[in-house]
């Protein structure tokens, strides 16, 4: 979806809607009421009501609900979008280039942008990749090939263990901690169709390759287009040397006319021209202009820069800085390809004709991995001999001298190129300022951190997710230097920060990663702030490692001893609710002391706990009535997610007990409405699990199968395990009523294997005995036994609220002691209770031969 200045997406734009229209549309798809609305936007309820009408008639909506999903679903697809950042300048040349690989692209799976830095790949690619991608009625059969759209990876700030995240999450993949990641990829790659621009590769390029690798590997209609200075060495690749810009010839006549149509040229005089309106090619100065785009070899790049100087130097001046400057064609290394020197010694020139103050400033802004705003330009690159008026004044002067880019119109963030980004860096670390500039990064994105978490407890969230999305490499970077640093307080306070975020938008795996960095780092301390990062941590850690949640929420248990009150609060809930599989009889009074701990001074807190005590308490009607509760709160708040989650378990725990009634549904739609209008793609996918499975407590199998079937591929790619097995077990049902045993059994199979790794259930118990009598209808009874004996475990093991309702299977059960006997029966049961669910699919299906009487 196309997006204009201002945000409107296409169809806005196209129906006449104005901004303020677009504000209200998207409130509407909040589910605000019409005060509400008036509220938010500082106008009366009448103005909201004429807004709403004018949407009404403009976008053909009946009423307020399809409006609402009008809303929702631009909203949505806005997100889902390219991304493609958009050029602030024009292209110059490369008319023939593009040509080409288009063509390319039309024939080849791979095609790989090679050169070196500088000589415009990305900003080729981003051509390509946007002709490719095009929507205008004017689009190429190439369009129609990408069904997908275009996705892009950006790889320049990733480190090579993220190479695999990254590309997962521009392929709209959740990487989960245990999973096998590659393998969703794979999958969504086969069917997804879409263009994937895998942009910066050269420092990750083995792990890039791999991956590229495995995804062409898989099939579909997938096509990759990557720049690197190397190409990926993969089978198949077309490596596309990008070159430099056409040049004048060094014996060609240099008179204005004679020069004007090399794109060489053509780039320096219109970036002339921008730095210096009035700029023009003339014949006087036509031999200079010549002279220098030969000198810069025609790369991009260092033809920009030295453009930007036209505001000092004329081109006269500017040649003869060449010359004394540096040696574009030797300086360096001498065995570097000659390009690259010439950039370097573009940049270094560049950099020597700055005064001290621009100095100093490009050489902190090398600690932002990725684009930054200017508050965090004054929080991070202050310091005694720069303030923050210096910074406003100096920022506007690297901007103008091509040093700094803005990273989008009216984004209000900068960014560096890699190139010089790198450069930066490396003056910064040889100037004695790293130190002070990196402490102040982290601190200001702490800051910024605390300050999103508090901010996604409100009806704000949306815009907060979105903020910390972008600021991602910079939260990274804050934590990287805590951990490096030893700085033991500010890694805890920034995982409590992050987790929530970490959990709604599945980055669980980033989690892991930093919490098992923190834990080495030191001993935690005895803080508020560290205990509140420890039980933030144990949320995090429940969803693979239990045993490890557990015991670090009772490590918080005994640093919050001695601390105040909200922190012993904060203990006890996180060992509320990591006790659920490990120490079930601690969960209702760790729960309730951490509610009585909160009090009504904590109100979110409170609500949080509540939604615990809806999950955990065995009474159903008490457990309904903390979820309504719950709910209620979050709803005030205007947490639309947690407020969707809280909904979407009071539906599960009434299912679990045989309730299937219309307030059931309700909730299950509700919760479906909130999370949509939050962009929360899971909590949307939790909803339609809740639909399929009350469809198949109401009796209509075939439709709750189908229903199922729809939602699992979200859910395997979210890496949703839990709701990926109560998928896969009922179509495992489905698949065994219709007396299919062996797909019954594969479907069973999978079932347990996700559940077990996301935690013993209801499910995994169900799910495990399902799989007994699939075995037992198979005629083998010994694995049928052992199974049970492992169901058996897992049910004793479990929480009163986390056992099936249903008993155990007693007619299988008197079969198979018939059929083996009741010794045999016995072994066979007693070794599964031993086993682990895991264990117990490794063992089975036993050596066995089949009987020929079935039990």
């Amino acid at each position: 979806m196309r997006h204009h200045e201002g945000g409107l997406p296409d169809r806005l734009v196209r129906a006449g809607v104005t901004v303020r229209e677009a504000e209200v549309l998207w409130a509407v798809a909040e589910r605000l009421r019409n005060r509400e609305i008036a509220e938010r936007l500082h106008v009366s309820v009448r103005t909201v009501e004429s807004h709403i009408a004018a949407l009404l008639r403009k976008l053909d909506a009946p009423d307020r609900a399809a409006l609402a999903e009008t809303g929702a679903r631009l909203r949505r697809s806005a997100r889902a979008g390219s991304a493609l950042p958009a050029p602030l300048t024009s292209l110059v040349g490369r008319a023939e280039e593009t040509s080409e690989l288009l063509a390319l692209l039309g024939s080849h799976r791979l095609v790989t942008l090679i050169g070196p830095g500088g000589v415009g790949k990305t900003r080729l690619a981003l051509h390509v990749a946007e002709s490719a991608g095009a929507e205008s009625a004017g689009a190429t059969a190439l369009a129609d090939r990408f069904p997908g759209g275009v996705r892009m990876a950006d790889l320049a700030p990733v480190e090579p263990e993220s190479v695999g995240d990254t590309f997962a999450r521009a392929l709209g993949v959740v990487p989960e901690p245990g999973w096998p990641l590659r393998d969703i990829m794979r999958e969504v790659a086969a069917v997804s169709g879409c263009l994937l621009l895998a942009d910066n590769c050269e420092h990750v390029v083995a792990e890039a390759a791999e991956i590229v690798a495995d995804l062409l590997g898989a099939g579909g209609a997938l096509r990759v287009l990557a720049t690197s200075r190397e190409p990926l060495g993969i089978p198949g690749e077309v490596a596309y040397q990008v070159p430099a810009l056409p040049l004048p010839a060094p014996d060609a006549s240099e008179r204005a006319e004679s020069i004007a149509n090399y794109d060489a040229v053509r780039l320096f005089v219109d970036r002339a021209a921008a730095a210096s309106p009035g700029f023009a090619l003339t014949d006087a100065v036509a031999p200079a202009v010549a002279a220098l785009c030969r000198r810069l070899d025609g790369l991009p790049l260092a033809i920009e820069l030295a453009a930007s100087r036209l505001r000092t130097f004329g081109p006269v001046e500017l040649v003869e800085h060449l010359d004394r400057r540096f040696e574009l064609l030797s300086a360096g290394a001498r065995t570097a390809p000659p390009r690259h020197r010439a950039l370097r010694s573009t940049i270094d020139w560049s950099y020597r004709l700055l005064d001290d103050g621009e100095r100093a400033l490009f050489e902190r802004l090398g600690v932002f991995p990725a684009d930054f705003d200017l508050a965090a330009i004054e929080s991070a690159c202050g310091g005694e001999d720069l303030g923050g008026e210096a910074v406003i004044t100096l920022l506007p002067r690297l901007v103008d001298k091509s040093l700094v880019s803005t990273a989008g119109r009216g984004t209000g963030r900068y960014r560096l190129l890699e190139t010089i980004r790198a450069y930066a860096a490396h003056r910064l670390a040889g100037s004695g300022r790293e130190p002070d500039a990196r402490g102040r990064h982290a601190a200001h994105y702490l800051a910024f951190a605390e300050q999103a978490a508090e901010r996604l407890r409100t009806s704000e969230q949306r815009v907060w997710l979105d903020r910390m999305t972008t600021e991602q490499p910079n939260l990274h970077a804050a934590l990287a230097h805590a951990v490096s640093t030893g700085d033991v307080e500010s890694a805890w306070r920034l995982i409590a920060a992050l987790q929530r975020f970490w959990d709604v938008t599945g980055r669980r795996r980033d989690a892991h990663t930093w919490v098992r960095q923190a834990l080495a780092v030191a001993d935690p301390p005895a803080t508020p702030a560290v205990v509140a990062g420890l039980t933030e941590a144990c949320l995090i850690l429940d969803s693979r490692d239990a045993r490890a949640a557990f015991d670090l929420a009772r490590k918080a248990a005994s640093l919050a001893a001695g601390l105040d009150g909200l922190t012993r609060a904060r203990a006890a809930r996180a060992v509320g609710t990591s006790a659920t599989w490990i120490r079930p009889e601690l969960v209702a009074p760790a729960l309730r002391e951490a509610l009585a701990g909160f009090g009504d001074e904590h109100p979110w807190d409170s609500a949080l706990t509540m939604q615990s005590l809806a999950i955990t308490t065995a009474d159903l009607d008490r457990a309904l009535q903390w979820g309504r509760d719950s709910a209620a709160f979050f709803r005030r708040a205007g947490d639309q997610i947690c407020a969707a989650n809280t909904l979407y378990i009071m539906a599960q725990r009434s299912m679990a007990a045989g309730v299937a009634d219309d307030e059931v549904q309700e909730w299950l739609g509700e919760s479906h409405a909130l999370a949509e209008a939050a962009g929360s793609e899971a909590d949307m996918a939790h909803a339609a699990v809740g639909f399929a499975q009350l469809a198949w407590l109401r009796g209509d199998h075939d439709r709750a199968a189908e229903l199922m079937t729809e939602c699992l591929p979200t859910l395997r790619r979210l890496g949703d395990r839990r709701c990926t097995g109560r998928a896969l077990h009922m179509l495992g049902q489905r698949a065994y009523e219709k007396q299919e045993p062996a797909r019954a059994e594969e479907l069973l199979r999978a079932s347990v294997e996700a559940i077990a790794l996301a935690g013993q259930s209801f499910v995994l118990v169900s799910a495990i005995e399902a799989l007994a009598a699939v075995y037992a209808a198979q005629r083998r009874p010994r694995s049928a036994a052992v199974l049970l004996g492992t169901a058996h475990s897992v049910r004793e093991a479990a929480g009163a609220h986390m056992r099936p309702r249903r008993p155990p299977d007693q007619e299988l059960r008197h079969a198979l002691v018939r059929i083996l006997g009741a010794g045999p029966f016995d072994s066979a049961h007693t070794r599964g209770e031993r086993l682990s669910p895991a264990a117990a699919l490794r063992l089975v299906p036993l050596d066995e031969p089949p009987l020929l009487t079935t039990p």
